[in-house]
């Protein structure tokens, strides 16, 4: 018997998980950390406010004559976090304030000072930002959506700061209040998912199901004991196999998939994909799930994919199955007679085409196994 060809994914370049980055996003423990502040204004006082709120020790450096209303009525409200706290040096700040300093942050007046503030905290080893001087950054503050221990933080690379407060403004409105407090029960019970659910389906499960609830209840008295109760619910019941959902993605344009395929993207362990999938629509997948480009139907390679398809389901991955345009309904009549759960998400614009007499394979010797099949498909 002759060796299949390669599959184009042995061949072609793969393309990147991510795109190009402007900024790295961070997040970054305070607590404890000791903060150096530069400048009495309004600007420095709400830098200051937001380093003692994420649990820093803040050394602030400027002339009582020099502090704004904004810092005397911080210091008379004091820090939000248990943590955090202000001490106030009555003098300008010096080369000798940045021993320990976790992170350096001045409002200075004019460029000289700020690149001599800028220099000073590179040589002791400490990042710094001075506000609103992009550049004597070495990183820099976004606009924050504060659910905490949920902290959304959007950032235009210094661009366009009044769009990123429109996206704030719009992410402020998607997620409830209730968030935070789902949070913390989720800090609470972690170590317990842990222990009681090994890691892959079971845990993913029981986490998507907790992330649903938390955008539609609030939670009430007893839930983590009932959490707990769910945990060993999907702990005793293991699938065998896992399940195939076959996406299509219309006419190829992100912006086009529906809620539906984004959803099955973002719960993929492993997702199998035509060449004209763009890189725009992979980005929407899962980060952790593993991409495989596959040949079209056309190279011959159409048994190899639905065989590759069976093997991971019952595997117990959760695979797509990534169409350019709509998905038939061939492919789950085949899939499911080998007992593999098959769900199908048309794209945009186009039902799902329904078998027609001539699609239906003739021949079947075993579950699956067909001697002929239309070529169309």
């Amino acid at each position: 018997m002759p060796a299949l060809p390669p599959l184009p994914n042995d061949q072609a370049p793969k393309p990147q998980r991510v795109s190009a980055l402007a900024t790295l996003p961070l997040f970054w423990t305070l607590k404890g950390r000791r903060v150096v502040i530069a400048g009495g204004s309004d600007a420095a006082a709400w830098k200051a406010e937001l380093m003692a709120a994420s649990g820093a020790e803040v050394h602030l450096y400027a002339p009582c004559a020099e502090l704004g209303d904004a810092f005397l009525d911080l210091f008379a409200r004091g820090a939000a976090h248990e943590e955090g706290r202000f001490v106030h040096h009555d003098e300008v700040w010096h080369a000798n304030i940045f021993a320990g300093a976790a992170i350096a942050i001045a409002d200075c007046e004019d460029d000289a000072d700020a690149r001599a503030f800028f220099e000073a905290a590179r040589r002791a080893g400490v990042p710094v930002n001075v506000i609103d001087k992009p550049a004597f950054c070495a990183f820099q503050f976004g606009s924050i959506v504060n659910r905490s221990p949920v902290v959304v933080a959007i950032s235009t690379d210094g661009a366009a700061p009044i769009l990123a407060q429109a996206i704030r403004r719009r992410i402020e409105t998607l997620l409830p209040p209730a968030l935070k407090r789902w949070a913390t029960v989720a800090q609470a019970i972690r170590e317990q998912v842990n222990m009681r659910l090994n890691p892959g389906a079971p845990r993913r499960a029981f986490w998507e199901r907790f992330a649903d609830r938390a955008f539609q209840d609030t939670p009430e008295e007893g839930v983590e004991a009932r959490l707990v109760a769910e945990m060993d619910r999907l702990a005793a019941h293991r699938p065998a196999t896992g399940r195939v959902t076959i996406v299509g993605a219309g006419p190829g344009d992100a912006e086009l998939l529906t809620l539906k395929a984004v959803r099955a993207l973002q719960a993929a362990d492993v997702i199998l994909y035509d060449e004209w999938i763009s890189n725009d629509v992979l980005e929407l997948a899962r980060r952790e799930a593993k991409r495989m480009l596959v040949g079209p139907p056309a190279d011959g390679s159409r048994d190899q994919n639905r065989d590759l398809l069976i093997a991971l389901a019952r595997q117990g991955k959760r695979v797509v199955r990534l169409h350019f345009g709509n998905p038939t309904d061939v492919e789950v009549t085949k899939l499911e007679g080998f007992g593999i759960a098959v769900e199908i998400v048309p794209g945009v614009g186009a039902e799902p085409r329904r078998l027609e007499p001539h699609d239906v394979p003739i021949g079947m010797t075993e579950p699956g196994q067909w001697s002929r099949c239309a070529a169309s498909h």
